[in-house]
């Protein structure tokens, strides 16, 4: 039986020094269990709370790994921008360029602008294969290679004219890692490690098979995701093998905004790009959110990135102009509104304003 969440709670907190009183008040409040990282450039704290396992009683540490859940898809398109630095791919050409076998109409209406930004009309029909999981088919979806599960669940009639509207489709995301296997041909957790890990100097990030129990590369110091309103303890969703989930940390997170920020992951056209707004009601540009932030009184970038799956949840913040950043990371089920207004009023608090 797992652990009651009050006494993981009293489990472990392992900080760097002692969080600001503001932290310190909202994790009491919301009795979090999980990671925050304060990143303001010249100074960076990192502080955990509460355990990684249910049923051991693990604690969670700063370097604990958690899913990324949606966050993946930022990691993707930041992959798609640097296979267009390279002249492999091309933002708008038609899908039907790059998959050839892949449904003809649909692959010529369709391009990776439209895709990356949720904006293609694909049915979300990968919904079908984690329902049929729930009950009790995982056996069957998991022998299904990526090219059969495309065709079952991201080959469907378009639901609207491409272009027409936002559909955060998760079956989008399956096509896009099948289009980056195909045209580099390695697996999309390859592409995923040469284009974005290891450019990013993201040491402690990596992926998974079907859950945080079979990572690859291995680690033992993952957040398993739970419930504890759930007598069972269950939190998060079990992916099958053809889609490939990650995990990353707090500092790999900022590693990623503070590379893409210095050039070392895409050129500067490919990252003004990926930071230019497409669905401007969602503050959605491709794979992921950015917004304008006030500080120090002036509206600044902020890249604003969340996953989830279940019960885990990861938010990060980011501002360039400072280099500065908060990453929270929960694998007990918390508002992600929250967790951004906790690190919008951190930042406003700990960024250094110039005379």
């Amino acid at each position: 039986m797992p652990i009651a969440l009050p006494m993981l709670l009293a489990a472990v907190l392992t900080p760097s020094d002692a969080p600001p009183e503001p932290v310190a008040t909202w994790v009491e409040a919301h009795a979090f269990n999980g990671v925050l990282r304060l990143d303001t450039g010249d100074a960076a704290h990192s502080w955990a709370w509460g355990v990684a396992d249910p049923d051991t009683g693990r604690p969670l540490t700063v370097e604990t790994r958690f899913q990324t859940g949606s966050v993946d898809k930022y990691f993707a398109s930041i992959a798609v921008f640097a296979l267009i630095d390279e002249g492999v791919l091309d933002l708008d050409a038609p899908i039907s360029t790059y998959l050839p076998d892949y449904r003809s109409d649909t692959g010529a209406q369709l391009t990776l602008r439209l895709i990356l930004s949720n904006q293609s009309g694909l049915p979300n029909d990968l919904r079908t294969a984690f329902q049929r999981i729930a009950q009790g088919e995982a056996g069957a979806v998991d022998v299904q290679t990526v090219e059969e599960a495309v065709a079952d669940y991201a080959s469907g009639d378009l639901h609207f004219q491409p272009g027409a509207r936002f559909d955060y489709a998760l079956s989008n995301w399956l096509l896009v890692q099948h289009l980056l296997a195909e045209i580099t041909g390695l697996s999309y957790p390859q592409v995923r490690q040469r284009y974005v890990y290891d450019r990013a100097g993201m040491g402690q990030s990596g992926g998974y098979v079907h859950d945080l129990r079979d990572t690859d590369p291995h680690s033992a110091d993952v957040a398993i995701g739970f419930d504890p309103d759930d007598p069972e303890g269950r939190g998060d969703y079990w992916s099958p093998n053809f889609f490939k989930g990650s995990y990353t940390t707090a500092a790999d997170l900022i590693a990623l905004e503070r590379a893409l920020e210095a050039g070392d992951v895409l050129s500067a056209g490919s990252l003004a790009q990926l930071r230019t707004i497409q669905v401007p009601e969602q503050n959605y540009a491709y794979g992921g959110r950015f917004r304008q932030l006030e500080l120090c009184g002036e509206a600044h970038l902020a890249s604003t990135q969340s996953g989830s799956n279940g019960a885990s949840n990861i938010t990060l913040v980011y501002v360039p102009a400072f280099d500065a950043g908060v990453a929270l990371l929960t694998n007990v089920d918390e508002s992600q509104g929250e967790m951004f207004a906790l690190s919008y009023q951190l930042l406003e608090e700990q960024v250094v304003c110039s005379d």
